[in-house]
């Protein structure tokens, strides 16, 4: 009941909220005969993060935004030849949410280029900020909008192709859910976060006892299971059926969620109901990004084929993730050292939690949210590190002494 309250209570703020904690660039293309017009909205908060450029909407702040914009972004023909990128208008509005630097661009095909064939190099934000990524949307003629995927770190081109066959766009879709579950980390830390109890069962108020490695496996595949469905049915409804909430609460919604499963992992308040959970709390980690689609007006709200593609492009990552992260996590929870490390992780991801409800009430700086999103990064290594050292112990143990894990 005290949750109930404190989550009704943190929905019921007004307050600015930072976006998301991997907020988006959205890019619309406009194609037409010979050049391509672009609507251009970066958010604020992570641009002046990231630059250091000044944002109060002067004279000198616009020319600095249309300068980094110009040196940023490349357009090439599939012959390699460079188109030309032209920044008109720049400004520093609130459009939604959070305030944005908002741009209008033109490129230009060299002569003889088809224009509905191109590949964008996007480089604003996402080398300095690994996290964040931007969605391009381009406009049919009849109105309506396609999504053609998104770039991010690592990853900074986008092919262009008005043409591509259903296939082309299936694929783009997964590609989609994958990213946007590995560069949502409040997602990941709120999966996090619920798995680490997965291998204990609840006693008195405490983890104490231990599930086979069966009971763990099914526990585990039925917590990202609820989740995908909830987050699914969610995206579903906002796009197709019109679903709304204020993008505030929604966010601060998510980190709450994120604070209630670490607690949990500390000490169990929901024992054997994890999966309900998350299923609950899926449903509001679906409207973070089904806001931005419905916002779009993307194709994939009309298209099943390609929601169906987005939201198998989530499940997969999540169960890649359960099936990298179960042999550690049985092999550990035998061990006494395990309570430690869950405690840790645990504790870790309530300041997280704390700090982006703390970003998204306004009682932090944004750059408190995206700290946390650098350490988180190191971390994602070392987690996976320790995982194949403990991994690779346990199987030169084995050789020398019976299995300590149950199966049955």
């Amino acid at each position: 009941m005290r949750w109930g309250l404190l989550l009704a209570t943190l929905l019921g703020l007004s307050a600015p909220a930072a976006a998301h904690l991997t907020p988006n660039s959205e890019v619309q293309l406009d194609i037409g005969d010979g050049s391509v017009s672009t609507d251009i909205i970066v958010p604020q908060g992570e641009y002046a993060y990231a630059t250091g450029n000044p944002v109060d909407g002067g004279a000198q702040s616009q020319a600095l935004a249309r300068r980094y914009l110009h040196e940023h972004i490349t357009v090439r023909s599939p012959d390699g030849r460079p188109w030309q990128v032209r920044v008109g208008k720049v400004e520093f509005v609130q459009i939604a949410g959070p305030p944005d630097l908002h741009a209008l661009a033109t490129f230009t095909a060299p002569a003889d280029a088809p224009a509905r064939r191109f590949t964008i190099e996007w480089r604003v934000l996402v080398n300095e900020l690994p996290s964040h990524f931007a969605l391009f949307v381009a406009h049919r003629p009849d109105g309506s909008r396609d999504i053609l995927g998104a770039v991010r770190h690592g990853r900074v081109e986008l092919t262009v192709d008005r043409a591509q066959s259903g296939a082309s766009a299936f694929g783009s879709a997964i590609g989609l859910g994958a990213r946007h579950i590995l560069t949502g980390y409040d997602h990941l830390m709120f999966l996090l976060a619920l798995l680490l109890p997965a291998p204990l069962l609840a006693a008195n108020g405490r983890w104490r006892g231990r599930r086979t490695a069966k009971a763990t496996f099914g526990q585990l595949a039925k917590i990202v299971t609820a989740f995908t469905i909830g987050h699914s049915l969610t995206l579903i409804g906002a796009t197709l059926g019109g679903w709304t909430l204020p993008t505030a609460p929604v966010e601060i919604a998510i980190a709450v969620s994120v604070l209630v499963s670490a607690i949990h992992a500390l000490r169990p308040l929901f024992p054997g109901r994890e999966p309900v959970v998350a299923g609950a709390f899926g449903l509001v980690h679906g409207l973070a990004f089904a806001t931005l689609v419905r916002e779009a007006d993307a194709g994939m709200a009309s298209s099943a084929l390609s929601l169906f593609g987005f939201n198998l492009g989530i499940e997969l990552v999540q169960l890649v993730i359960v099936c990298a992260a179960l042999p550690s996590l049985l092999i550990l929870s035998r061990t006494e050292t395990y309570r430690y490390l869950r405690t840790g992780a645990a504790g870790f991801c309530a300041l997280a939690a704390a700090t982006w409800i703390g970003a998204r009430t306004g009682a932090l700086p944004d750059a408190a949210a995206l700290a946390v999103e650098a350490v988180i990064r190191q971390l994602g290594w070392v987690a996976l590190a320790l995982s194949l050292i403990v991994v690779v112990g346990w199987l030169v143990g084995r050789r020398r002494s019976p299995s300590p894990l149950a199966v049955s």
